[in-house]
């Protein structure tokens, strides 16, 4: 199936498409390159172009910021890296949590599941383009992704019914926690690739004697 047909029908019509996933005959490497790695492209060359050539507007102070062109172009791709490492990672949790839970240890189906589920998410991504939408448009797609979730665990991973939202929960508490381990590492690679870009143009804008 192409992208843009399973980004509609796991966004649209979940609980049809989730068998379909279980079914399909897909491997990690075509997964996160076929699917993960292009959704994920999209939503930071848009962020990319929302934060270093549309810029964002100060509030109450006015004026438009714009995130130098080199630190935006490595913020884009350590967001497709880190949307690779996430997702390999939030599978090893929901494949480790699975008997827990009364579910079935499956490592690919769990990277179905990381991936699949946080699609809304990466979709949302797109509307960073527009700095001013980008922080709603990502609150919503995180939500609608934990739904996806939801629904994908105990179909994928064999978990009983009601043991879903437990299983769910634990899981969203773990991926929170790495949303912050990666905010934090993309806080610390911005603020030296901004710390670099300014003592670069200080160098450059220096005359010799």
């Amino acid at each position: 199936m192409d992208l843009v047909q399973r980004v509609k029908n796991i966004c649209l019509t979940p609980n049809t498409e989730w068998p379909v996933i279980e079914a399909e005959p897909t491997t990690a490497g075509a997964l996160v390159s076929g699917y993960l790695v292009p959704l994920a492209g999209i939503g930071a060359i848009a962020g990319f172009i929302g934060g270093s050539i549309i810029g964002y507007t100060v509030p109450f102070i006015g004026g438009t910021y714009r995130t130098p062109f080199v630190v935006g172009l490595g913020g884009a791709v350590f967001m497709v890296v880190m949307a690779v490492v996430g997702a390999f990672v939030l599978s090893y949790i929901i494949n480790a949590l699975a008997p827990t839970f009364g579910g079935t240890q499956n490592s690919d189906l769990a990277l179905k599941v990381a991936v699949y589920s946080y699609t809304p998410a990466l979709v949302a991504a797109v509307l960073k383009i527009l700095p001013s939408l980008g922080t709603l448009a990502g609150l919503i797609g995180g939500l609608y992704a934990l739904y996806l979730l939801y629904l994908g665990l105990p179909r994928l991973m064999k978990c009983p019914p009601d043991k879903a939202v437990p299983y769910t929960a634990v899981v969203v508490i773990c991926a929170i926690v790495l949303g912050f381990v990666i905010a934090a590492i993309g806080t610390a690679v911005v603020g030296a690739g901004m710390m670099g870009s300014g003592a670069l143009g200080g160098m450059t804008g220096r005359r010799e004697p």
